[in-house]
């Protein structure tokens, strides 16, 4: 059967998300989290697509990507995956698939949601119970945002820049944000359960 053609973005906006097979782990300690995200620049720069927000779970990835090329996108997740699955097999000594599938694609057309895009995938350790405060994961964009943490492959999004004409009150503003419940998490949840990209 031919695959379902993905999602055309007319802005060039994706969140793109990735799971664990059978809902396994992807990274098992902090040397694997920080191999995916030297991976992940170095595919961002080869493929020339910006990176605005990010969250490494321990079973799955949230990136919100912009490219005018939807083509650049999927060179650079296939480029990313196959490069840290041959990292995970030679360090774990694993066999078999480590990615459920083809990676998810959810085609943000406004970019009045790309800040709250950015916030559901900042709060996924918060949904998850993870943590009880997002600046406590370390593995999100959340502390590029919130505090100012240069972060060199990440592309701040305009709508974040918006907020305010001062660094201090934009972080300020933006912390205030992810604290506010937001209609964003239940629309991604039901898109979730029916995208199948």
């Amino acid at each position: 059967m031919a695959r379902k053609p993905r999602p055309h973005s007319e802005s060039g906006y994706y969140h793109l998300i990735t799971r664990g097979n059978n809902k396994k782990d992807l990274f098992y300690e902090r040397e694997d989290f920080e191999q995916y995200l030297k991976l992940l620049a170095q595919y961002l720069g080869l493929n020339k697509v910006k990176l605005h927000h990010y969250c490494l779970m321990t079973n799955h990835v949230h990136l919100l990507s912009h490219s005018e090329s939807p083509q650049a996108i999927s060179k650079m997740m296939h480029g990313l995956q196959r490069s840290y699955v041959l990292f995970f097999r030679k360090k774990y000594q694993w066999t078999g698939h480590l990615f459920q599938g083809r990676f998810k694609s959810l085609a943000i057309e406004s970019e009045s949601y790309l800040l709250e895009c950015g916030r559901y995938i900042e709060r996924n350790p918060l949904r998850a119970k993870i943590v009880r405060d997002p600046s406590d994961w370390p593995y999100s964009s959340y502390h590029a945002y919130a505090f100012g943490k240069v972060t060199p492959y990440l592309t701040l999004s305009e709508a974040y820049l918006g907020l305010a004409d001062s660094r201090e009150k934009r972080q300020e503003l933006y912390r205030k944000y992810l604290d506010e419940a937001r209609p964003y998490d239940g629309l991604v949840d039901k898109s979730l359960v029916v995208v199948r990209s």
